[in-house]
This record gives C-alpha cells, sequence and structure tokens, in this order.
C-alpha cells in the first residue's frame, strides 16, 4: 500500500515537471517580451510604433486626398471625413499601395533599432547617462510628428501650416 502511493506520488512528480518543460520556453518567452516591453527601451518602441502607425494612417488621408482632387472635387469639399470615405476607392485605383507603406514601415523600425543600438553604446562608452539616447529617441518622435502634421496639412487641414512652422522652428532644421 505504502508502495503504491509512493509510485503514485513519483508519477505525479514525473508528470508535473514534464509538463513544466513542455510549457517553460513559452513562459521565458512571455516574461522576456513582456520585460522589454516595459522597459524605457520596449515603451519607446512602443511609442515609436504607434508614432509610425499614426504617420501612415495620415499619409492615407493625404493620398487619399489627392485622390479626390484629381477626381474634380474640390478642395472645400475634400475634408478629412471626405478623405476617409473614399481611402477604399484610392486604394483600388493606386493612389495608396500596401506594398509602398509596408516598406517604409518596416524600414523605419529597423532604421530605430539600429540607431537606438548604436546610441546605446555610445551612451555606455562615454558614460552619457543616456543623453544620447533621448537625443535619438527625440529625433525619431520629432521627425514623426512633423510628418504627422505635414499629412494632415496634405489631405486638407490648411489651419496646421502654422503649427507646422512653428514645430520647425523650435527643431533647429531637424527636418
Amino acid at each position: 500500500m505504502l508502495g503504491d502511493i509512493a509510485e503514485g506520488v513519483c508519477k505525479a512528480v514525473k508528470g508535473a515537471a514534464h509538463s513544466l518543460l513542455d510549457v517553460a520556453p513559452v513562459k521565458i518567452s512571455l516574461a522576456g517580451t513582456l520585460s522589454f516591453f516595459f522597459s524605457s527601451h520596449g515603451t519607446a518602441l512602443v511609442a515609436f510604433i504607434v508614432l509610425i502607425l499614426l504617420d501612415l494612417m495620415t499619409k492615407w488621408l493625404s493620398l487619399s486626398h489627392k485622390y479626390l482632387l484629381d477626381q474634380g472635387i474640390c478642395r472645400t469639399q475634400a475634408g478629412l471625413w471626405q478623405c476617409i470615405q473614399s481611402m477604399k476607392k484610392a486604394f483600388a485605383n493606386r493612389y495608396i499601395t500596401s506594398e509602398m507603406m509596408k516598406t517604409k514601415f518596416a524600414g523605419k523600425i529597423i532604421l530605430y533599432m539600429v540607431l537606438v543600438a548604436a546610441v546605446v553604446q555610445v551612451d555606455s562608452m562615454t558614460g552619457g547617462d543616456g543623453v544620447f539616447l533621448r537625443t535619438a529617441w527625440f529625433y525619431l518622435a520629432a521627425t514623426e510628428a512633423v510628418s504627422i502634421v505635414e499629412n494632415l496639412r496634405d489631405a486638407g487641414v490648411q489651419r496646421l501650416t502654422p503649427l507646422l512652422t512653428f514645430i520647425r522652428s523650435k527643431l533647429g532644421g531637424l527636418k
């Protein structure tokens, strides 16, 4: 009887060990991913991805606006809502192509990763307390913000021209 209990416990321990080992790579990967995304680098990467997606959507709006103008719609009627509604037609008429947008998105993410990896090393070498990293983040975020405002202006929101002028003056010619 005692031998049966010991054998049952051994089987349970073996089964639990196998079960833990089967999912260990998944748990380790998930823990690593979560710790990265909640670190300062991960948070910055997510913020940069959001900025890129906003840039992408506003670029679609500007290309949709161009489509509307080419269709003979006057500038005053080609507002943001009309641009949103005509996006599907702009895609269908190849004003917006997924290939072009996919390439730009991937290129920006690669640029971000390479630039951040480089400046982290510079900060490490110089003991810069993250000054080069923060500068790179500022540059990347500022250029995306300028691009978003430009896209909205090109989508017919002319009231953004003074804001664009102001931002460019504060950036000192970065873009």
